[in-house]
């Protein structure tokens, strides 16, 4: 693999090239600001020099005057500084110091220049000029060399620190990087045996606090979300090959007879039952594409406020008669005022497939109910019945594709009711559950956001 393709390398390099980059302006700065005020330094201590000798010269004389330069020599040390006193003709009156000081004129503020030392050595020194009066003019030097060897002494250790940190920096940048490198790699490794068993079962490791254990931790709920699908897609698919063998084995039959017996009214009563399966098989094909559209959000809704109140009475005086009918009595108890921002009709068959669940399976001489009231922003229905009611086990997958209570599927129904009025529910931003009735049977509660 080419170095530029592993991301942790060149993150390493980055910060390794970031680092230098702002070693290097930070270097040159300390050294200028470091260099000036030590040079700044020396300046000021000629200065006050000058201005000492010029005032010893005009209280006490030349007498005065060489008797403060040699109390500066003794005291400042005479290698590392130079005096010189000159007369009206500019010639040489007075010398000491270790620092010969070339023949030079009166100049303003302070000059650097090169001098030769008593020793023979070259020495960068700072040099300052005065006027004494009567045409006598003094200059006083000072070697920079201690500025030097300390500016220099700076340099050195911030370079060896500076060098230091970076290979330590280096080398711990690369480790982390390899160390980094290989739980990717783990995680690859974990992830290509995943797509090449395609077992879904599996689950990367998940250790620790870190975003690696965050990362396996998503991984591991997306992976348990695509086993989910799955099998809910095979458990889709066996039923609904169970539930289009039967009416398509009547279809063939139906055809057959019709084609071996013939006759206008044979071919006819063929056609019928033929019409009547296929709509039959229409209406689960319909059904499941509206469940897939209203989860995945693809289904265009056009919502306005609905009177959820007005809604629902019609419904309950809708399947009076047809309660009546199984021997059933339906109650309706639904508070006044209550609105919802969403689709009407979806609305209503989400009720409408409940409320047939109930006619279904209850038996004669039972009792549903139906009411509603508003609990601060939600609205909550409860559709409740005494019949034989739904197992706990069973109060969440009833609400999977093609799941029945009926396991020999023999009653009428193709068990998409209860996942098609859970998928418009979340649809209108609610929810579904299913408890015990206090009548016997199952109670299903929805609970919907107010308009």
């Amino acid at each position: 693999m080419n170095f530029w393709d592993s991301v942790p390398l060149r993150l390493v390099a980055g910060l390794l090239l970031v680092y230098l980059c702002s070693a290097t302006l930070i270097f040159f700065f300390l050294d200028y600001q470091l260099t000036s005020t030590l040079t700044k330094g020396v300046d000021h201590t000629l200065s006050e020099e000058s201005n000492m000798l010029l005032l010893q010269y005009r209280d006490n004389g030349t007498d005065g005057l060489y008797r403060a330069i040699k109390s500066e020599i003794e005291s400042e040390g005479s290698q590392s500084h130079g005096f010189r006193i000159l007369d009206s003709k500019n010639h040489i009156t007075y010398q000491a110091g270790g620092l010969a000081l070339p023949m030079v004129k009166l100049f303003p503020g302070v000059q650097q220049i090169k001098v030769e030392s008593s020793e023979g050595k070259t020495h960068v020194a700072r040099v300052i000029s005065f006027s004494l009066g009567e045409g006598m003019s003094g200059f006083v030097a000072a070697s920079m060399e201690p500025v030097l060897a300390l500016v220099n002494d700076f340099r050195q250790t911030f370079l060896v620190t500076a060098g230091t940190v970076s290979l330590l920096g280096l080398a711990l940048g690369f480790w982390l990087a390899r160390r980094f490198r290989g739980r990717i790699d783990a995680f690859n490794r974990h992830t290509n045996l995943i797509v090449q068993s395609g077992d879904l079962s599996s689950r990367m490791p998940a250790v620790g606090n870190d975003e690696f254990s965050v990362l396996a931790s998503n991984m591991n709920a997306m992976l348990e979300r695509i086993e989910k699908l799955v099998q809910g897609i095979r458990q889709v698919s066996d039923n609904i090959a169970h539930d289009l063998r039967t009416p398509l084995t009547r279809l063939r039959a139906d055809v057959q007879v019709a084609l071996q017996q013939g006759g206008a009214e044979v071919h006819k009563a063929a056609l019928e039952r033929v019409h009547g399966e296929l709509e039959k098989m229409q209406s689960i094909f319909s059904s499941l594409l509206a469940i897939s559209r209203a989860e995945s959000g693809g289904m265009p809704v056009k919502r306005a406020v609905v009177d959820f109140s007005e809604l629902l009475n019609e419904l309950v005086e809708l399947y009076t008669p047809s309660a009546e009918e199984h021997g059933l009595v339906l109650h309706g108890a639904v508070a006044e005022g209550l609105l919802i921002y969403g689709n009407r009709q979806l609305l209503a068959q989400i009720i409408s497939n409940l409320l047939d669940n109930a006619l279904k399976y209850v038996p004669a001489g039972s009792e549903v109910r139906l009411h509603a009231q508003r609990q601060d922003n939600q609205i909550k229905v409860v559709v409740e019945d005494g019949g034989p009611g739904i197992p706990p086990p069973m109060r969440d997958k009833v609400f999977e594709r093609f799941t029945r209570l009926d396991p020999s599927r023999t009653m009428a129904g193709s068990g998409l009711g209860l996942s098609l009025a859970k998928a418009f529910v979340e649809l209108h931003h609610g929810t579904i559950s299913i408890t015990k009735s206090p009548l016997g049977g199952s109670a299903f509660i929805l609970d919907l956001p107010a308009a």
